[in-house]
């Protein structure tokens, strides 16, 4: 009988994927890549040369993977609009699933990767790390315990100025290929994933997934708001620079998300999230100088007091969780899917709370392109009106 290992296959070997292989196969326990894939072939080898492992297997037909190779699980690091064919077909074949995010781009697709998952019943999970973070599991305790009150309302942005260098790359080699240098490139050039993000608040797993992991919610109504597209930043590239959706949870929340990615940052990366209850509130700062504050009503401080809300989990993290990307935090979706696999125990972000951060900001786009009417949430989880397995009558 063999050692109870997670054997792994890698489905798209873009920056991202490369970044994260070694956590599959040098970092977790029980865990191991046995073949790689990916239509570039030399991003395939790439890969193989960074895991320093010459038993793994290439392949440039994810297809051809899933028929031969002897893997228990993938990880799907495709272009989003790809994620639902390609998951569900790694499904299909029986194989364990953990997908980057966001899950789809459709609603179509949330909900055939809802369907699959429930057909199979096979491990899936969306590989969200922000969910992990210290500050997260701070403020869902202090809203388990009362500290806040009644949670009123909630912000959360994600601003990401992305560079020259993030619109076209090399066809043959997978390389990033800046805009300048794209003008007279002699190579062939192709058009990077980020061309087919029609709607920036499409990428909101990343403040929607904390959110709604320490409100314990879901949302039921949006509404989107947006800048003109194409942007004023660059006005060939065609989306906007601003967008804006208010939601409403079932617990009767609201939250207010916004994404934009062509602007200037000032840090790169710009995350900010807010919550505030009926007994007090948090905040992260905003800026490299400014700390996260705190203000308790019931705890008589006459003003807010200023915190380090930290995204990482070093005090109680294995010590290789720190050689990962995001503060440590790229560590966490993939020690907790081996776990599940090997034990049989659930997963940390399901298939229902993967649709339920895509569905939402995949509304919030249709409502922008609808005059920013207001558009209902569905509820991916079956019941009455919904038996496992089976479509609602009505996708949204």
């Amino acid at each position: 009988m063999r050692e109870k290992k997670v054997r792994w296959g890698l489905i798209g070997l873009g920056h991202r994927a490369r970044g994260l292989a070694h956590i599959y196969h040098h970092l977790v326990p029980n865990s191991t890549v046995v073949a790689v894939c990916d239509r570039i072939e030399t991003l395939a080898h790439k890969t193989k040369e960074i895991l320093k492992d010459p038993d793994i297997a290439i392949y440039t037909d994810h297809r051809k993977m899933l028929k031969e190779s002897l893997i228990d699980a993938v990880s799907v690091f495709v272009a989003p609009e790809q994620n639902p064919d390609i998951v569900c077909e790694c499904l299909e074949a029986g194989k364990h699933v953990l997908c980057e995010v966001p899950l789809s781009l459709t609603m179509e697709g949330c909900w055939k990767v809802v369907i699959t998952v429930e057909k199979t019943g096979l491990k899936f999970q969306m590989a969200e790390q922000l969910r992990y973070a210290a500050f997260v599991k701070a403020w869902k305790k202090m809203i388990e315990k009362g500290l806040l009150g009644k949670i009123l309302y909630c912000e959360g942005q994600y601003l990401h100025g992305m560079g020259p260098d993030r619109y076209w790359m090399d066809a043959e080699t997978g390389e990033k290929v800046s805009i300048s240098q794209a003008k007279n490139y002699q190579g062939k050039l192709m058009k990077t994933r980020f061309w087919n993000l029609k709607h920036p608040i499409f990428y909101l797993p990343h403040e929607l997934s904390p959110l709604l992991h320490i409100l314990d919610d879901r949302v039921v109504k949006v509404v989107g708001m947006a800048t003109k597209s194409p942007g004023y930043r660059y006005e060939w590239f065609p989306q906007a620079d601003i967008e804006v959706s208010l939601m409403h949870t079932e617990k009767d929340t609201i939250l207010r998300l916004m994404a934009g990615f062509v602007i200037e940052t000032l840090t790169g990366s710009e995350h900010c999230n807010r919550v505030i209850g009926t007994k007090g509130w948090v905040e992260q700062p905003r800026t490299k100088s400014e700390k996260g504050r705190m203000w308790l009503s019931d705890h008589f401080m006459s003003d807010a007091a200023e915190l380090e809300w930290n995204y990482s989990n070093y005090w109680e993290s294995p010590s290789v969780a720190a050689e990962t990307g995001h503060g440590g935090l790229d560590f966490y979706p993939v020690a907790n899917m081996v776990e599940a696999i090997i034990y049989d125990r659930p997963v940390e972000m399901d298939v229902y709370r993967a649709a339920e951060t895509a569905a939402p900001a995949i509304l919030a786009g249709m409502s922008i392109e609808k005059d920013s009417i207001p558009i209902n949430v569905p509820d991916f989880r079956p019941g009455e009106k919904r038996k496992p397995g089976t479509l609602p009558e009505k996708l949204y």
